[in-house]
C-alpha cells in the first residue's frame, strides 16, 4: 500500500469534512517530514555516529539562556582566588670549616629575615630564638648542677692535697690510694645509670687525679730512689702507667672527659722529660705526646679530644718558648734556645694539627657548644681549634718578637698550613694545592735547615736572613693558592683572617722610637686593608666592607695614640709613627673609605639577637639610619 501525500489526505478530508485551518495543515506537513527523516535514519543505523537530533538537543541544552551581566563586570573573586606569591628566602651557604658565626654587619633589609627581627611596621615574621635571659632560665638548673660538681671536685682535690702534704708518707700514701679506689668504685656503680652518669664520671676524674698525685708524692718521698732504673725514670714510667689506666677506663665507659685528663698529663710528662734531656727531650716528648693525643682522638672518633689536642699542643710549645726557667708544680719548664729546633717543632705540630682539624671538621666538641651557649653562634671544630691553637702559637711567636724575620716565618708557616687545611675542607683537591704548598714546604724546610746550620756559606741578597727568605716565598705561594681558589673562601674567613694578621703584624713588627719600623708597619697593614676593600667590592660582602672601613680607625685609636697608657698607666706596645707617614696613611684611609661606602653605604651594624631586647634596639638603629656604614665610618 503506497503512502499518500499530505495533499491527497487533505483533499479527501476536505470532501467529507469542513475545510481546516491553513496553520493546522502546515503543522501536520512538518510532522510528516520529521517522521520520514527519522525512519530513514533508523534504516541507515546509528553505530558510527549519534543521531543528529541528539547532538542538536545537547548543544541547545548547553547554550546559555538570557543575558549574563557579570561578563561585563570586573570579577573581584578571581583576584582573590589567585595563588599568593611565595617568597623564597635565599639559602645562605654555611662554611663547614667556620660554622655558624654571628655576623657583625648586614646588607639592606637582610636582618629583617632573621628569627625575632622586628619589621618596619612593628611585626615579627618568625618567633625569636632563646635569648640570654630565657636560656639561663631554661637551662639554669642544669648549670647549677654542673657548678656543684665543679665545687665537689675542688673540695675533694683539696682534701687529697691536705692528706698528701700534712700526714706522714705512709698514711698519706694509704689515704690517697683509698680515696682513689673509692672514687673508682662510685664511678663503676653510677656511670651505667643514665641519670647518674655525669656524677660517676666526675668521681672517676677525681680519682685519676689522686693517682697522679700519689705517683708524684712517691717520687718526692724518695720511694723511687732504690729503683734500678733511677728515680726520675721510674717516675716517668709510673706516670705513663697511670695514663694507660686512664685511657683504659675512658674506653671502658666511652667517655671523652676521662680521656681528656690523660692527654693533658702526657704533655706534663713531656715537660718533665726536659729536666733530664734538655730542650731536645722536650721537643721529642711534645711531638710524641701530640701524636698520641691525636691517635686517641682517631681511635675514639672524638672531636672533643681532637680540639683539645690541637689547643693544648700549641699552648705547651708556646709556654716552653716563652719560659724563663719557670716551674709548674715542681716541673721545670725548659726554654727553647735553639731557634731552628723550635721552628721545626712548630712545623711538625702545625702539619699534624692541620690534618686533624680537616679530618674532624664536622665533629661535635665542647668548645663549640660553649660558644653556642653564650649566643655567639656555633663555630665548627676547625675554626675553634685553630683559634685556640693560635693563642699558644702566639706565645711562641711573641718569644722571638724582636727578630722580625723569624717571627714572620713562624706566622707564615701557620697561615700556609691552615690555609691548605681550610681549602681541603671547602672541597679543593690536594692536587690543586700541591704545586703551591705541599711540594714546596719540605723543600723549603730542608733549605732553611741547611742555611741556618751553616752547612752552606751563602750570602742572601739585600741582607735577608734565611727566615726572611722563607717568609717571603711562603707568603707568595700561599697568596697564589688562595687567589686561585678564592671562590672557595668564605667571607667570614677573609675578614677574620685579615683582622688576625693585622694584630699579629702589630705584635711582631717592632715600631718603637729606637726600632724605626713604623713605616713598614703601616705599609704591611695597608696591603691587608686595601686588599680587604677590593674583596668587599668584588664579592659584594657587607661583613668584609664593615671590617675594612672601621677596623683601621679602631687600630689607630688604640695603637697610634696613648690610650693604653691612660688606662693601665703603661705603654704595652710602643709604636712611634712619623707625622708625614701618619698623614699619608690617613689620606689613604679616607680614599679607601669613600670607595667602599659608594658600594656598601647601606650596610648596617647587626646587633646580637640573643641578648634580651637587642631585637628592638637593632630595629631602632636600622630605622634611624645611624648604624649605616656611611655614618659609622664618619663617626670613627
Amino acid at each position: 500500500m503506497e503512502p499518500r501525500s499530505p495533499n491527497e489526505v487533505a483533499e479527501k478530508e476536505s470532501h467529507g469534512k469542513p475545510p481546516a485551518d491553513a496553520g493546522i495543515r502546515e503543522k501536520a506537513f512538518k510532522e510528516a517530514n520529521k517522521s520520514k527523516c527519522m525512519a530513514e535514519e533508523r534504516k541507515e543505523g546509528t553505530g558510527s555516529s549519534p543521531p543528529r537530533d541528539d547532538v542538536l538537543r545537547k548543544r541547545d541544552f548547553q547554550r546559555p539562556r538570557g543575558m549574563d551581566l557579570g561578563s561585563f563586570m570586573v570579577d573581584s573573586k578571581k583576584v582573590d582566588e589567585q595563588p599568593e606569591s611565595i617568597q623564597i628566602q635565599p639559602v645562605e651557604e654555611v662554611d663547614e670549616a667556620v660554622g655558624e658565626i654571628v655576623s657583625l654587619f648586614s646588607k639592606g633589609d637582610e636582618q629583617s629575615n632573621e628569627p625575632g627581627a622586628v619589621q618596619r611596621d612593628g611585626t615579627v615574621q618568625s618567633a625569636p630564638e632563646l635569648d640570654s635571659v630565657e636560656d639561663l632560665a631554661v637551662h639554669g638548673e642544669r648549670r647549677l648542677g654542673l657548678g656543684l660538681l665543679v665545687a665537689m671536685v675542688t673540695v675533694w682535690s683539696a682534701i687529697g692535697a691536705v692528706v698528701g702534704t700534712v700526714l706522714p708518707p705512709e698514711l698519706s700514701g694509704l689515704g690517697l690510694f683509698s680515696m682513689g679506689v673509692f672514687g673508682l668504685y662510685l664511678g663503676e656503680r653510677w656511670i651505667p645509670k643514665p641519670s647518674m652518669r655525669l656524677l660517676g664520671v666526675t668521681w672517676v676524674i677525681i680519682s685519676m687525679k689522686l693517682f697522679y698525685g700519689l705517683v708524684l708524692d712517691s717520687w718526692h718521698w724518695g720511694w723511687f730512689d732504690a729503683s734500678p732504673l733511677g728515680a726520675n725514670e721510674t717516675l716517668g714510667l709510673g706516670m705513663l702507667a697511670v695514663v694507660a689506666g686512664n685511657v683504659f677506663i675512658a674506653q671502658r665507659h666511652d667517655e671523652d672527659a676521662i680521656a681528656a685528663q690523660a692527654t693533658l698529663i702526657l704533655l706534663i710528662v713531656g715537660s718533665a722529660a726536659g729536666a733530664l734531656y734538655g730542650e731536645v727531650g722536650v721537643a721529642a716528648m711534645v711531638g710524641i705526646g701530640t701524636l698520641l693525643m691525636h691517635g686517641l682522638a682517631f681511635m675514639r672518633r672524638s672531636g672533643n679530644l681532637a680540639s683539645l689536642g690541637i689547643a693544648s699542643s700549641y699552648l705547651w710549645v708556646g709556654v716552653h718558648a716563652l719560659s724563663n726557667d719557670w716551674s709548674f708544680f715542681g716541673v721545670e719548664l725548659v726554654r727553647f734556645d735553639d731557634e731552628l729546633l723550635l721552628f721545626l717543632l712548630m712545623a711538625g705540630v702545625t702539619a699534624t694539627n692541620a690534618v686533624v682539624a680537616a679530618s674532624f671538621v664536622r665533629a661535635e666538641n665542647w668548645f663549640s657548644d660553649a660558644l653556642k651557649a653564650l649566643g655567639l653562634g656555633k663555630p665548627a671544630l676547625w675554626s675553634v681549634s685553630v683559634g685556640l691553637g693560635m693563642i699558644g702559637a702566639l706565645l711562641a711567636i711573641a718569644a722571638n718578637r724582636l727578630e722580625t724575620g723569624y717571627a714572620l716565618a713562624q706566622l707564615l708557616l701557620l697561615v700556609s698550613a691552615f690555609s691548605a687545611s681550610y681549602l681541603v675542607v671547602r672541597g679543593v683537591h690536594l692536587k690543586d694545592l700541591a704545586p703551591f704548598i705541599l711540594y714546596p714546604a719540605p723543600v723549603m724546610l730542608i733549605g732553611l735547615s741547611l742555611l741556618t746550620s751553616g752547612a752552606f756559606d751563602v750570602s742572601l741578597p739585600a741582607g735577608l736572613s734565611p727566615y726572611s727568605l722563607y717568609a717571603a716565598v711562603t707568603a707568595v705561594l700561599t697568596a697564589a693558592a688562595l687567589l686561585r681558589n678564592q671562590t672557595s673562601v668564605s667571607d667570614h674567613v677573609l675578614w677574620m683572617g685579615g683582622t688576625v694578621i693585622v694584630v699579629l703584624l702589630t705584635l711582631l713588627i717592632p715600631a718603637g722610637e729606637a726600632d724605626g719600623n713604623g713605616r713598614l708597619l703601616l705599609i704591611s697593614q695597608g696591603v691587608v686593608w686595601v686588599g680587604l676593600s677590593w674583596l668587599a667590592i668584588q664579592r659584594d660582602s657587607p661583613s668584609i666592607a664593615g671590617t675594612a672601613v672601621l677596623a683601621p680607625w679602631v687600630w689607630l685609636m688604640f695603637f697610634a695614640s696613648d690610650v693604653e697608657s691612660r688606662v693601665v698607666s703603661m705603654d704595652l706596645i710602643p709604636i712611634s709613627l712619623d707625622e708625614i707617614d701618619l698623614a699619608t696613611w690617613l689620606c689613604v684611609l679616607i680614599v679607601q673609605q669613600i670607595s667602599v661606602n659608594v658600594h656598601h653605604g647601606e650596610t648596617g651594624l647587626n646587633l646580637a639577637a640573643r641578648l634580651a631586647g637587642a631585637s628592638e634596639v637593632g630595629a631602632r638603629f636600622r630605622d634611624s639610619g645611624f648604624a649605616k656604614l656611611w655614618n659609622l665610618s664618619f663617626i670613627f
